[in-house]
């Protein structure tokens, strides 16, 4: 891929043509966002989600009674980062059916995105006793990520164990396993497991390393550093190079 962008690049040189230099340019930029940030799919995905939970908002305005509605709108709002408004959202669905796990997880995971640990890891401990499989074992993978930011890596690297023990490939999960072993000084163990979770992403089927990627980066920071370092260099030469033509 990269070789055919630079001769491609090349022709555009020779054409001394400013749109084919922009096209090229533009190209550059999109195979590195592609390959590092994913900034673009991520912006579709951002709208998608704005315009699912636009559609619960309707629905629970007309009835504001739809439980199922509250927990469908509270797991977009935890996606897009609003871990508030998602509180406020599913906690009269809990307060109707304390027993619903699935409103009792997206409380807990807004809980602990919140930064309140003690409640999450209430809330979510109801889940895994109602439910010990739950989504195949998401809990544990939150608690993970929620106990490393709270400094707490014995309690993460615990958590993310039994998370891999039910997914024991996930490039997710390797790499939280790597960082709670940083935090503990298991230098050596850490880096087997970034080691382990490169290869695993290599491994996935094109369409797997879409959701992965953004884990593998952070298995392996310097890659999405290169491909920006690249297309920054194509793209100065693009500009650069009519000066000397």
């Amino acid at each position: 891929m990269l070789t055919k962008l630079l001769v491609f690049s090349a022709v555009a040189l020779l054409t001394k043509s400013p749109w084919v230099a922009a096209g090229v340019t533009l190209a550059v930029w999109l195979v590195a966002d592609w390959n590092a940030f994913q900034l673009v799919p991520r912006l579709g995905r951002r709208l998608r989600e704005l315009q699912r939970a636009a559609e619960l908002s309707r629905t629970l305005r007309v009835n504001p009674h739809d439980r199922r509605a509250r927990v469908a709108l509270a797991d977009v709002d935890n996606r897009l980062g609003r871990p508030g408004a998602a509180v406020e959202v599913v906690k009269p669905a809990v307060q109707a059916d304390p027993e619903d796990v699935e409103a009792l997880y997206q409380l807990g995971v807004a809980c602990l995105r919140l930064g309140d640990l003690g409640r999450g890891e209430i809330f979510l401990a109801e889940v895994e006793a109602a439910n010990s499989g739950f989504r195949q074992g998401e809990v544990h993978f939150e608690l993970a990520r929620a106990r490393l930011a709270h400094r707490d890596a014995r309690g993460a690297l615990e958590a993310i164990e039994r998370f891999l023990a039910v997914h024991p490939s996930s490039v997710r999960g390797l790499v939280v396993a790597a960082e709670a072993r940083e935090a503990l000084g298991e230098a050596e163990a850490a880096r087997e497991a970034r080691a382990r979770a490169w290869r695993e992403f290599t491994e996935l089927p094109r369409f797997a390393r879409r959701e992965a990627r953004r884990w593998a980066w952070r298995a392996k920071p310097g890659r999405p550093i290169a491909y920006v370092g690249l297309a920054a260099l194509v793209a100065s030469l693009l500009w650069s190079a009519p000066r000397f033509l």
